[in-house]
């Protein structure tokens, strides 16, 4: 075997093992994230059970779930900002979607290469 060939190997299973730990590192925040979203809306489901039946109380409701996803997020260490959540009630539901990017490639302070990603979540409350 050639230096050239082996070099050529080595570099290859190190971008290979690189992306495998990119994607690793992405599919935990997602679900990382998705179990924060859930625990929330259930939380609130639970808490707000008649306002969600009459529908009233939904903009107080929305902000208390937003301000639960964000806060878990911060202790998670996962960059989800509150700006980034929008959450909405009607009915029986209540739906939350959260926006946010994980960064491939960072250069100091600054991502030079993100996947942007997104969760969408619904939770119906029961009678």
């Amino acid at each position: 075997m050639r230096l050239s060939t082996l070099i050529r190997w080595v570099i290859f299973l190190a971008v290979l093992v690189w992306a495998g730990y990119t994607v690793a590192g992405a599919g935990w925040t997602y679900y990382a994230i998705q179990e924060n979203v859930d625990k929330a809306l259930r939380e609130a489901s639970s808490r707000y059970r008649t306002a969600l039946q009459t529908g009233t109380q939904t903009d107080s409701m929305a902000r208390d779930v937003r301000g639960a996803i964000a806060l878990n997020a911060r202790r998670d260490g996962l960059a989800v900002q509150e700006a980034d959540i929008q959450v909405s009630a009607s009915g029986a539901a209540i739906s939350a979607t959260v926006h946010w990017s994980y960064p491939v490639i960072r250069y100091g302070d600054s991502d030079l290469l993100v996947i942007p990603m997104s969760l969408h979540r619904s939770f119906v409350a029961t009678p």
